[in-house]
C-alpha cells in the first residue's frame, strides 16, 4: 500500500509539473470536463453548507491527476496514447464518484431540513384544526339555542290560539273586555315581533352554522395535501439516503480492493476499468524449463486466489511475455504451457469456476523494454477485470 501511494504521490507530482510548462490549456475530453463540472458541483455544495472539505479536496485532486496526466501524455498531434488515457478515465472517474458522494450527502442535509419545515407546517395545520374544533363548540351551544328557541315559539304560538279562542269568546262582552282585548293585541303583536326576531336570529344561525362546515371541509382538504406532501418528500428522502449508502458502500470496497491489490508486489498499472500486476517471469516460475512455481510464485499465485474470493465480482486474465533466444522456450507455444500452469495452480487453489480465470501465452510480442533487457520483457501480466 505505502508503495502504490508512493507512487501516486510521485505522478501527482509530475503531472503538476508539466501542467505549469505549458501556458494554454488544452481542450480536455467530455468526460474530463464533465467530471470536472461535477467537483466544482460539490465544491459549491461543500462552501454553501460548510461541510464536507476533505472529500472535495480528495475529489479536486483526482481532477487534477486527470488533467494532469491528460496535457503529460498529449501528442503534438492533439491525440493521447489509449493506455495513458485509460489513466485520466480513471482519475476522472474517481473524481465524480467522490464528488457524487458529496452532492448526496447535501442532498440529505436539504431533505432534513425541508422536513422540519413540514413538520412546522403540520403544527400550524393541527392548531388550526383546534380552532376549528373550537368553532364545532361554538355551532353546537347555536345548535341548542336555536332548539331552545323553537320550543319557545311554539310555547308562544300556543299563548297567541289561546287569546285569539278568548277574544273569540268574549265577543258578547266586548265593551267590558274592550281592555283586555286592546291588551291582548299589544300582547299579540309583542309576541309576532319576537317571533319575527327570532326567526332572523334562526336564519343567521343555520348561515353561520353554514358558513362553518364550509371552512371545515376546506381546512381538512388543506390537512390531505400537506400529508401527501409530507409522504411524498419522506420516500424522496429513503430513496437518497438508501443511494448514498449504496454509493459509499461501493466505493469503500473499490479503495480496499485497490489498496489489497497494491500489497501484491510488482508493478501496478491502473486502468479505468481494471487493474494489472506486472510480475518478473523468474519471480513466478523456475528456469530452465519454467514449469514449477518458485516459493513466491505459489506466495504470490495464493494471494491472488485471496483476492478472487473476497472480491467475487472480478474474474482474472493472466498473460505470460518471453524474450530472447531459444526461441522455443520464448515463443507462444511455451508462454501459453506457462500461462496454462499457473492458471491450475490458481484454479486448485481457490476451487474457482474455470471460467473465473484466463490465460494466454502472448510470445515475444509488446515487449515493455529495449532489446539489451530480456528479462525485463519476460514477464507475467496479471488482470483483474470486472465480470
Amino acid at each position: 500500500m505505502k508503495s502504490f501511494m508512493a507512487r501516486f504521490t510521485l505522478i501527482a507530482l509530475l503531472l503538476l509539473g508539466c501542467s505549469a510548462v505549458h501556458a494554454e490549456e488544452p481542450l480536455y475530453p467530455s468526460y474530463v470536463r464533465n467530471a470536472r463540472n461535477m467537483v466544482e458541483r460539490a465544491e459549491a455544495k461543500s462552501l454553501e453548507l460548510n461541510k464536507f472539505t476533505d472529500e472535495v479536496l480528495i475529489a479536486r485532486n483526482f481532477i487534477r491527476n486527470a488533467e494532469a496526466e491528460y496535457k503529460k501524455h498529449l501528442g503534438w498531434s492533439g491525440k493521447i496514447d489509449p493506455v495513458a488515457e485509460q489513466t485520466v478515465k480513471y482519475f476522472a472517474d474517481m473524481a465524480e464518484i467522490q464528488s457524487s458522494v458529496v452532492l448526496a450527502r447535501a442532498g440529505k442535509i436539504a431533505l432534513d431540513k425541508e422536513r422540519g419545515l413540514l413538520e412546522q407546517q403540520l403544527q400550524a395545520v393541527k392548531s388550526k384544526i383546534k380552532v376549528f374544533d373550537d368553532k364545532n363548540g361554538e355551532i353546537e351551544a347555536l345548535k341548542k339555542g336555536i332548539t331552545e328557541l323553537n320550543s319557545a315559539l311554539l310555547v308562544l304560538k300556543d299563548e297567541k290560539d289561546q287569546l285569539t279562542s278568548r277574544a273569540s269568546a268574549l265577543g258578547s262582552d266586548m265593551t267590558q273586555k274592550s281592555t283586555a282585548l286592546v291588551s291582548a293585541e299589544r300582547r299579540i303583536a309583542s309576541l309576532s315581533s319576537e317571533l319575527e326576531s327570532c326567526s332572523k336570529a334562526l336564519s343567521a344561525s343555520e348561515k353561520k352554522v353554514t358558513q362553518l362546515a364550509a371552512d371545515q371541509e376546506q381546512a381538512r382538504r388543506e390537512i390531505d395535501r400537506l400529508k401527501a406532501e409530507v409522504s411524498l418528500l419522506a420516500a424522496a428522502k429513503g430513496a437518497v439516503e438508501s443511494q448514498s449508502k449504496e454509493q459509499i458502500e461501493l466505493l469503500n470496497r473499490q479503495k480496499d480492493f485497490v489498496a489489497e491489490v497494491g500489497t501484491l508486489g510488482g508493478v501496478i498499472k491502473a486502468g479505468s476499468e481494471n487493474m494489472t500486476v506486472i510480475f518478473p517471469r523468474s519471480a513466478m516460475l523456475k528456469a530452465p524449463k519454467n514449469d514449477v512455481l518458485t516459493a513466491d510464485g505459489d506466495r504470490a499465485v495464493q494471494r491472488i486466489a485471496d483476492l478472487l474470493l473476497k472480491y467475487p465480482e472480478f474474474r482474472v486474465k493472466l498473460k505470460v511475455y518471453g524474450f530472447g533466444q531459444p526461441a522455443k522456450n520464448e515463443d507462444a507455444l511455451a508462454t501459453d504451457r506457462m500461462a496454462r500452469l499457473i492458471r491450475e495452480a490458481l484454479l486448485a487453489k481457490g476451487k474457482f469456476d474455470p471460467a473465473v480465470v484466463e490465460a494466454l501465452g502472448a510470445g515475444a510480442v509488446e515487449p515493455i523494454y529495449p532489446k539489451n533487457n530480456p528479462e525485463g520483457n519476460r514477464r507475467v501480466e496479471v488482470t483483474f477485470v470486472k465480470k
